[in-house]
């Protein structure tokens, strides 16, 4: 009887070691095939169709909106520095990287000016996309505390929100001269928190400002530093 068990076991490791070589063997193209079929299984596929193209009957596309994990962690290593300072987080998304900054370091309470310790990290964030053909969405967060009556010029969390996510995008686009198409302002007061409202540690992290960067193009490549239009120097 313990024969059957062995052979099964044997089986599952046999399949195990052949997927592992597969991976190691695969080519771009038929990683993208395969990814492609795995979001199509998960629901999330979300297919971007080529005019002028025919549509048949294939099952597997290769022509799926995500962006190859290089991508996302050659732009994550654009901040490690910063990460490691503690003042801002990233996040892998399907379609880019996602940038977070506590609400304290861009922001004053219940303000909506840059504060002068955001200003570098917003001009790395310039820069980069200066460079290279990069599509950012800028959100603004808060906790679910009212504002109190002359603490601040904003009736409310929501028009707060709203003014950070709008004067971060009017910082990058006046010093950088990069066109509005790339970029856009949402405020989300605290509908999307990270953390409870129920504790200070939890409001201070859902208080951010969150940056969704994403190729605009096709072409977009990273190449260790470099990015499709020339290197980034890290140092500047």
């Amino acid at each position: 009887m313990w024969m059957c068990t062995f052979a099964d076991l044997m089986s599952l490791l046999l399949c195990f070691f052949v997927l592992l070589l597969s991976f190691a063997t695969m080519d771009q193209a038929k990683y993208k095939m395969v990814a492609g079929s795995m979001k199509d299984a998960f629901g999330v596929q979300r297919e971007k169709p080529v005019e002028g193209e025919q549509q048949g009957n294939e099952m597997i596309s290769s022509n799926f909106a995500t962006v190859p994990l290089q991508i996302q962690m050659e732009m994550a290593r654009y901040f490690e520095q910063d990460v490691a300072g503690g003042d801002i987080e990233t996040e892998f998304d399907p379609y880019g990287l996602i940038l977070r900054i506590k609400g304290n370091v861009a922001f004053e309470s219940g303000r909506a000016d840059l504060r002068k310790e955001f200003i570098p990290l917003l001009d790395k964030i310039g820069r980069m996309v200066q460079r290279a053909e990069l599509m950012v969405e800028v959100s603004g967060h808060t906790d679910n505390l009212p504002l109190r009556e002359g603490q601040s010029a904003f009736s409310s969390n929501w028009s707060l929100s709203s003014a950070r996510a709008v004067a971060a995008v009017e910082y990058l686009i006046d010093k950088y001269q990069l066109p509005p198409s790339r970029f856009a302002a949402i405020g989300y007061s605290y509908g999307q928190p990270l953390d409870t409202n129920t504790t200070p540690e939890g409001r201070a992290r859902n208080r951010r400002v969150e940056f969704k960067i994403k190729p605009g193009a096709a072409q977009f490549v990273l190449d260790g530093l470099e990015i499709e239009r020339g290197p980034i120097d890290s140092g500047q």
